[in-house]
This record gives structure tokens, sequence and C-alpha cells, in this order.
């Protein structure tokens, strides 16, 4: 493999881990976003966190797109990424519901 295949691939499995790992983080306050809207605190946590989430969801897809097209890579390692992603966004997306849980039952138990 040479230095611009390495390059591509270390830049597809940077899009992986963006996508992967705080992409469910950040998607999180979008639920954070509309409990405060459904408390009528207003929509300025929802459209920031909103905006939040589509540049990381972006910012992750491009880098995913350049390395898997720049060269392409082969079928084998592409399997693998998925694989990689799979793994990465089970775990994460858990996390991420149980930290909007703990936000929201200390938001409603500070409220008492």
């Amino acid at each position: 493999m040479n230095i611009t295949g390495f390059g591509s691939l270390l830049a597809a499995y940077g899009g992986i881990l963006v996508m992967t790992v705080p992409l469910p983080f950040v998607a999180s306050f979008l639920l954070d976003g509309v409990v405060q809207v459904l408390r009528s605190n207003g929509l300025k946590l929802f459209l920031a966190a909103l905006a939040m989430t589509v540049l990381v969801a972006l910012g992750g897809y491009l880098l995913w797109q350049y390395g898997i097209t720049n060269p392409p890579l082969p079928s084998t390692t592409l399997v693998s990424m998925g694989t990689v992603a799979q793994m990465l966004l089970t775990f994460s997306t858990l996390l991420a519901a149980v930290a909007f849980v703990i936000r929201t039952t200390k938001l409603l138990w500070k409220k008492r």
C-alpha cells in the first residue's frame, strides 16, 4: 500500500469514527432540545443541537466518502469498515441514550 492509499484509509476510518462515536452523543442533544421545547423553554437549544448534528454528520460523511473513493479501497476493506462501524455505533448509541436519560433525570429532579 502506498502513502496515498494509506492516507485515504485513514480518512475513511476517521470518517467512520466521527459518524459512530461523537455523532450519537451530539444527536442526543436533539432529544434535550425536544425536552426543552416541550417545557416551553424555547427553540435555541434544539436549533443549536440540530445545527451541530448536521455539521458533525456532514463532516464525517465527507471524510468517509473521500477516504473510500480516493483511491478506491478493496471490497474486503469496506466490509471490515462496516463491521467496525456497527460495533462502535452499537456501544456509542447505547451510551448516548444512557447519557440522555441521566441528563433528563437531573433536569427534572432539579426542578422539584
